[in-house]
């Protein structure tokens, strides 16, 4: 890897990590404009889902001793987020996922074609968390019974 691909390497990962931290502020703060208990325990666990894509690739964020934003700072703007989708009904916030995150999918696959090898692994199971949230969204779309099934085996 030259310089350039390094440093463009290592600002993608700490992005990707400061999103994971965002993305768990906003499935909490979306919890809280629902009602129904079911919904704000789903988007708890894709809380769950987002904190622990953060906590795969944090080791990698200490090996390269990156520095992130303060986690207070990353949570209010996760916060932030979910400002536009307030009103959302909950299979308004479905279709969003289903419909909008494949388009994330690019950035973590570039991600992973930056990496050394030694980083791999972790990118990858970084990658299927987005895998995992759209494949929630779409099994909640065709009524699942049992759609938090992928969500509570990648957190497991």
């Amino acid at each position: 890897m030259t310089e350039t691909d390094d440093t463009a390497y290592l600002k993608a990962l700490l992005y990707h990590y400061e999103a994971e931290i965002m993305g768990e502020a906003y499935f909490f703060a979306m919890a809280d404009c629902f009602d129904d208990a079911a919904e704000r325990e789903k988007l708890t666990l894709l809380a769950a889902v987002e904190r622990h894509a953060a906590d795969t690739v944090r080791p990698l964020i200490d090996k390269y001793g990156l520095v992130p934003r303060e986690e207070t700072m990353l949570k209010t703007i996760g916060e932030e987020f979910t400002e536009p989708h307030r009103h959302f009904s909950w299979r308004q916030l479905m279709t969003q996922i289903r419909d909008e995150y494949p388009a994330y999918l690019d950035n973590f696959h570039a991600l992973e074609e930056m990496a050394p090898a030694d980083d791999l692994t972790r990118l990858q199971r970084l990658t299927l968390h987005e895998n995992v949230l759209i494949d929630f969204a779409q099994r909640e779309m065709a009524n699942d019974p049992d759609s938090v099934m992928p969500l509570r085996r990648y957190v497991a």
